[in-house]
C-alpha cells in the first residue's frame, strides 16, 4: 500500500468513529439577580457563585453566568426564581414557606449563620445603659426596631421581646434617633455598612459595644424546580469547599475584617430559639456555623484575597 494513502485512510477512519455534527455540551446558565445598587451589599454571593461554578466545572461541565441588572422588587424576584426563566437562583434567609415549598432548598449556610449574630444601631447617649445589662431579661424591657415584613420580627416576638415595626427601611434610623425604640439590631456584616451610610445625617447613631444576640438564621441558595442540575452542582461545590478548608478561607477572607471590628468574643452573648427553621437546616453540623467565642483564623482580618481568587465568566 502506498504511503501517500495513509493520510486519507487515517482521514476516513476518523469519520467513523466521530459522529457527525457532534457539538460541545450546552453550558449551564446561571441566572440570578445582579442590581447595580446592591453591588457592596452582595458582592460575598456574587463572588461565591463564581467560585463554585469555577471549581466545579472539571465535573460538571462549562457554564454561564447571566446575572440579571434590571430592578426587580423581593415579591417580584421570588416569583421570578419560582418560575425558572429569566431568574433560577436566589438565596435567602431561611423559614420563607414560599420559597420552602416551591424551590429546591440547599440547607448549606452561607454565611455561616453570620446574619443571626446581631450587634446594635443605638443612640449614643444610651451606650452605658446597654453596658450595665447582664441577662436577656433587662434587654426586653428595651424596645427593638425591625422592618415590617422582616423574616426574623417571629423569631424575637417568640423570644418575648417587644418589636416597633416601621414600613420604610431609610425611617428606621429616624425612628430610633428619635426615640421610637431603644435600638436596631443588625446582622454583624450590615452594622459596619449602615452606620457609616447613616451617620452624617444622624450624628447621633452609634454602633453598640457590648452585647450580641446569636440566633439560627442561616442564608440558604434556592435554586428554581426547572434546574435540579444547577442545585446537584452547587451543592457538590459547597461540601467540596468546605471539606477541604477552601469554604472557611473564602468566608473569613471577606469577614474577618468586618469580624475583627465587632469584637465578637469580647462581648455579652445572649442566645435564641428560633424555631421555624426548616427540617434540613444543618444544625448538627458545628463545622457550618461560626462560633463567636472562637479566635478568628491567622490572617483573616488582612485585605480580602478572594478578590483576586474569585473568577467570573459571564455571557455577553
Amino acid at each position: 500500500m502506498s504511503h501517500r494513502l495513509l493520510p486519507l485512510l487515517c482521514w476516513l477512519l476518523m469519520l467513523c468513529v466521530t459522529p457527525c455534527g457532534a457539538t460541545e455540551p450546552e453550558p449551564l446558565r446561571v441566572r440570578y439577580l445582579q442590581q447595580p445598587e446592591d453591588a457592596v451589599r452582595y458582592t460575598y454571593e456574587y463572588r461565591l457563585i463564581a467560585e463554585l461554578m469555577a471549581r466545579t466545572e472539571a465535573r460538571f461541565g462549562p457554564y454561564q453566568l447571566q446575572p440579571y441588572t434590571g430592578k426587580m422588587s423581593s415579591r417580584r424576584l421570588n416569583n421570578e426564581a419560582i418560575h425558572g426563566e429569566r431568574i433560577n437562583l436566589m438565596w435567602s434567609d431561611a423559614g420563607h414557606p414560599n420559597l420552602d415549598n416551591q424551590m429546591i432548598r440547599i440547607p448549606f449556610p452561607l454565611l455561616k449563620g453570620l446574619l443571626g449574630y446581631r450587634i446594635f444601631l443605638i443612640r449614643k447617649d444610651d451606650q452605658p445603659r446597654f453596658a450595665a445589662i447582664r441577662s436577656l431579661e433587662e434587654l426586653k424591657l428595651l424596645r427593638l426596631g425591625q422592618g415590617a415584613n422582616w423574616g426574623d420580627i417571629k423569631i424575637y416576638r417568640h423570644n418575648g421581646f417587644a418589636v416597633t415595626t416601621g414600613k420604610d427601611y431609610q425611617n428606621l434610623f429616624h425612628m430610633l434617633v428619635s426615640g421610637r425604640f431603644d435600638y436596631f439590631p443588625r446582622g454583624v456584616n450590615e452594622a459596619p455598612l449602615e452606620y457609616a451610610a447613616q451617620h452624617e445625617q444622624h450624628p447621633e447613631l452609634a454602633i453598640e459595644q457590648t452585647l450580641l444576640l446569636v440566633y439560627r438564621y442561616p442564608v440558604f441558595f434556592y435554586v428554581s424546580r426547572n434546574s435540579p442540575q444547577l442545585a446537584k452542582r452547587l451543592s457538590a461545590g459547597l461540601e467540596q469547599m468546605q471539606a477541604d478548608g477552601s469554604f472557611d478561607r473564602f468566608f473569613f477572607d471577606y469577614y474577618g475584617p468586618v469580624l475583627e471590628q465587632a469584637k465578637l468574643s469580647g462581648r455579652r452573648v445572649f442566645y435564641l430559639d428560633n424555631p421555624f427553621l426548616p427540617a434540613d437546616t444543618p444544625i448538627d453540623r458545628p463545622e457550618l456555623w461560626l462560633d463567636p467565642l472562637k479566635p478568628l483564623p491567622p490572617g483573616s482580618t488582612s485585605p480580602s484575597a478572594v478578590r483576586q481568587r474569585a473568577r467570573h465568566r459571564t455571557a455577553g
